[in-house]
């Protein structure tokens, strides 16, 4: 299948997808081929319109697949790049010919036939260019977290008998979060345990819906890995700098040292840049891992079990050489080391603003693609 031009679409209009539009667009010019896009996913008359005008071989869409799109005409080319869930399960992902999942623990569980394989971010060097390390913060961290539970969420009967809230099975979830100790384990696996965890607890199994679900596989992991990265990087005397969404403020330890939302691109590289240490809770290799990498900043990154998976961080990027792993256990003596060797630290972000260029950016993910459709 020889593909000439390509249409990308990201699920919604937002500051992060407009940046991320345009460094997608620009790697897939730069592979050679008419690049053309959008923020949202098309409607059938939408779409209808969108294709008589720009006539693509390829769409590629996030998080949605070609069982989602049946207008689609059969003679173009689907892809389907699935970052995020959004309250389904992985076997809803199918259809496309050729689907990518984001996490390099999801090719394990991975249910259907056809061509799929790990895609991770790329990253932009017009974007994210190599710059000296400024010192601003001793480290930062750069992300979502959901807000706290509301008495309202937590009061939320579970069981559909009245048996159970969601207060109640917190603390088994939690249990359960961190008891996996990192072990592959697919979304409906752990949504298995949970649910056995609450017909203990009260005799009854989950009332699941689309909410519940999130919350628990979603919102409730973001909860765990977050505040306990934070928790164990925040020392006496250490400055933090976190960035993200107001949320951030929300949580009464964590509000001193929100620093706000970074809008575009030109400001995440400026804090990437100006923080001794960047963290990342070790969930998959991010867009954000990519940019500070790309930017020449050092990248702290939470060791797991996945990290040698093919698609993992250690698969792509050697430790030690291009990011330093850690534990929580050991998180706060790592960024002491770092802060003092300062040599060891502009050695590991020169080797990894190279790695990023010699085989990371859009324009290699844009290429292997093209490759892909190609020979399937």
């Amino acid at each position: 299948m020889t593909i000439r031009r390509v249409s990308v679409f990201l699920p919604r209009v937002s500051e992060f997808y407009a940046g991320l539009l345009a460094q997608m667009l620009r790697g897939f010019r730069e592979a050679g081929v008419e690049a053309s896009g959008a923020m949202g996913h098309l409607d059938a008359d939408g779409m209808r319109q969108w294709c008589a005008a720009h006539r693509p071989d390829l769409v590629f869409e996030m998080n949605r697949p070609r069982r989602d799109v049946p207008f689609l005409p059969r003679d173009i080319a689907h892809a389907c790049w699935v970052v995020d869930f959004n309250g389904r399960s992985l076997s809803h992902f199918e259809g496309s010919e050729a689907t990518y999942l984001f996490a390099e623990s999801w090719m394990l569980h991975y249910p259907h036939e056809g061509f799929f394989r790990w895609m991770g971010p790329g990253a932009c060097p017009h974007d994210y260019p190599e710059v000296p390390h400024v010192h601003g913060s001793d480290a930062s961290f750069a992300g979502h977290i959901p807000n706290p539970w509301s008495p309202a969420e937590l009061a939320r009967d579970v069981s559909g008998h009245g048996a159970c809230t969601f207060g109640e099975l917190l603390p088994d979830i939690e249990r359960l979060l961190r008891g996996r100790a990192g072990e592959p384990e697919s979304p409906d696996a752990f949504m298995q345990k949970v649910e056995a965890a609450c017909r203990e607890r009260c005799g009854h199994g989950l009332q699941l819906d689309d909410v519940l679900r999130y919350d628990v596989t979603g919102r409730t992991v973001r909860h765990i890995n977050r505040t306990d990265l934070i928790d164990a990087a925040l020392g006496p005397g250490r400055t933090m700098a976190l960035y993200g969404p107001v949320n951030w403020s929300r949580w009464p330890r964590y509000a001193p040292h929100y620093r706000g939302w970074l809008a575009e691109p030109a400001a995440m590289h400026r804090a990437y840049a100006e923080a001794a240490v960047n963290l990342h809770e070790g969930t998959g290799i991010h867009f954000r891992s990519m940019d500070v990498m790309s930017t020449g900043a050092l990248l702290l990154w939470r060791r797991t079990a996945y990290d040698h998976l093919p698609g993992g961080i250690a698969d792509q990027f050697e430790p030690g050489v291009h990011y330093i792993p850690f534990e929580l256990e050991t998180l706060g003596e790592q960024i002491e080391e770092l802060l003092c060797d300062r040599p060891r630290a502009a050695r590991i972000r020169r080797e990894a603003a190279a790695a990023i260029r010699s085989g990371h950016t859009w324009r290699h993910r844009a290429e292997a693609i093209l490759r892909d459709l190609a020979a399937h």
